[in-house]
């Protein structure tokens, strides 16, 4: 079939595939032990499923407006204003999006296009790449170190700017690494992209879920940061609400503008129930309980899966300070580690689902989800530990 020149190099998320695979085997009587997905195991909070059906109930279950209703918007608001220091208090701009990956594809296709460069530090998230080329501009992969903690530097994104960089895609706490900025090194980021005049668009999907009791920095916490600054969150990993399909983009109203009439002219609005549901843990007087009680098992799991992986011959895992992932070096990151025929090795003969490093622009690593039940991290952890011991 002959398909456009728009899609016809696209190829699907990795990470996506990959859980789609495994449970299509658990579906054919296949043992699985699938650390691949990027999702919580917890239920949703009843907060959410209340919100959600009493506005079904009062009859709210017309059309949205496109940016979202004036409640969430508003929500947004407040739990960033409670939550960073210095956060825009205009929902003006807030636009809300089926997820943050679709609030990305707006802000990119809104403000890129052919010519244009956008600096991805690597390890990143498996969809950026593919969002910055459907908007016809082209990705640069901006490298860091493991043996640095994947520490991203201004020396670093200046050594690869030109003068047709136009973005910055910032992912803290980091999917797949768990790598946290720190409140110093993002201020100097925000004032060198200032100086360039470069957009950043920073993903803080993960920022509640960084294990020292704090909130990573956000960039809303950057009192002098440029104009041209935009954070993304969502619903789908503090709040274990991933199916419920509830993102969001907060940044300068004119922007926020623009993205909701692309919005308005692909998907239209979130999912009405989903947005109510949200609204209503945003506001709830137990929000912040329900992150820490999510957190706190996270943590715990973090602490034993990290353990259970230690003194393995030929995978390091470092403990990761933020995020719901272990990312690990396959024999000590050497040049020929294939980490996708590794993976490829571990479903076929173990039956364990990890995400091959290629994935994420960083080959010869793994990623594992601590995120999961206690069994079966147990379990997958000990395979795993089997596994490599044999090999």
């Amino acid at each position: 079939m002959r398909f456009s020149t728009n899609v016809s190099a696209l190829k699907p998320s990795a990470t996506l595939a990959i859980t789609a695979r495994a449970r299509k085997m658990r579906s054919e009587g296949r043992s699985i032990i699938d650390l691949s997905a990027g999702e919580p195991s917890f239920a949703t909070p009843e907060v959410a499923a209340e919100g959600s059906a009493a506005a079904v109930r009062a009859g709210r279950t017309g059309y949205p407006p496109t940016p979202g209703f004036p409640e969430l918007r508003e929500g947004v608001t407040r739990y960033l204003v409670e939550t960073s220091a210095h956060a825009p208090e205009d929902p003006a701009g807030v636009l809300v999006s089926a997820g943050v990956k679709q609030a990305l594809f707006n802000l990119c296709f809104s403000l890129f296009g052919e010519g244009d460069e956008v600096l991805v530090p690597a390890p990143f998230w498996t969809s950026y790449l593919a969002i910055v080329e459907l908007a016809r501009a082209t990705p640069v992969v901006v490298p860091t170190d493991f043996d640095e903690g994947f520490a991203l530097t201004v020396d670093g994104l200046e050594s690869m700017r030109t003068d047709s960089t136009r973005g910055l895609f910032l992912n803290s706490p980091s999917n797949p690494s768990g790598a946290v900025m720190d409140q110093d090194t993002l201020e100097s980021i925000c004032a060198w992209a200032g100086e360039h005049g470069i957009w950043i668009l920073s993903d803080e999907i993960y920022r509640r879920l960084h294990y020292d009791g704090t909130p990573a920095p956000s960039v809303f916490d950057v009192e002098d940061r440029p104009e041209h600054v935009v954070a993304m969150d969502g619903m789908s990993k503090a709040f274990s609400m991933p199916g419920w399909r509830i993102g969001w983009a907060v940044g300068p109203p004119a922007l926020i503008k623009k993205a909701s009439d692309l919005q308005s002219q692909t998907t239209s609005a979130a999912a009405g129930p989903s947005q109510f549901a949200a609204a209503a843990v945003l506001a709830s007087e137990g929000r912040e309980k329900v992150i820490a009680d999510f957190r706190a098992i996270l943590d715990r799991r973090r602490r034993s899966a990290h353990a259970e992986l230690q003194g393995i011959d030929g995978l390091e895992v470092p403990l990761p300070p933020g995020a719901i992932y272990l990312y690990g070096r396959i024999d000590g990151g050497a040049a020929d580690v294939d980490s996708a025929e590794v993976a490829e090795a571990l479903l076929q003969e173990t039956g364990v689902a990890c995400v091959p490093g290629e994935a994420f622009g960083t080959p010869g690593f793994l990623r594992l989800n601590f995120s999961v039940e206690d069994e079966i991290l147990a379990q997958g952890a000990e395979l795993l530990r089997d596994w490599f011991s044999q090999r």
